[in-house]
């Protein structure tokens, strides 16, 4: 299961992943439901934040990119982020980019629009999306493999269909 915690702007790390409801500057300024921006920070350079979309991605491709990041050295535990459990990477997240993103297909590529830069002061309401210890132990099973956590992953966007405030919501995908 995964939850929405409301974070200040400044909040925003590198890999971790966030959904962008209010940002100044598009039409229309505010996006809920299937149109919230669920992105994946890739780095941080002075005040903007690059970002891939997670709209129209595959989540299953998606975690299994996670799964190739996972820090094995790291434990699992209760108050772990996304990002204590990645691979360090530069802040600027060129080297995950070039090493991990470009190359996927799945994630990157031609005729994916899905890479974003945004504006740190241009976003006004954002959410850092955590995961539970279980889910997370789940995900990086060192023994698991894409068909074994196809289940998990499908049951985690059927959990969060629905937000705290029972409006209907969409995972990234």
């Amino acid at each position: 299961m995964s939850f929405f915690c409301s974070i200040s702007r400044g909040e925003i790390k590198p890999r971790n992943i966030y959904r962008i409801s209010t940002y100044k500057g598009s039409k229309p300024i505010t996006k809920t439901g299937d149109e919230a921006r669920y992105v994946f920070v890739i780095g941080k350079v002075d005040d903007k934040i690059h970002c891939i979309k997670l709209n129209d991605i595959n989540p299953l491709d998606f975690t299994n990119m996670l799964f190739k990041l996972r820090e094995k050295r790291v434990p699992i535990g209760i108050k772990n982020k996304l990002s204590s459990l990645l691979r360090k990477f530069a802040t600027d997240g060129n080297q995950l980019f070039e090493q991990h993103i470009k190359s996927n297909s799945a994630i990157y590529g031609p005729g994916k629009n899905n890479y974003r830069i945004y504006m740190v002061n241009n976003i006004v309401n954002v959410w850092e999306i955590t995961f539970e210890e279980i889910f997370l132990r789940k995900l990086f099973k060192e023994d698991s493999t894409p068909s074994t956590r196809e289940p998990i992953i499908k049951e985690e966007i059927a959990d969060s269909d629905n937000d705290d405030t029972g409006n209907t919501i969409n995972s990234p995908r």
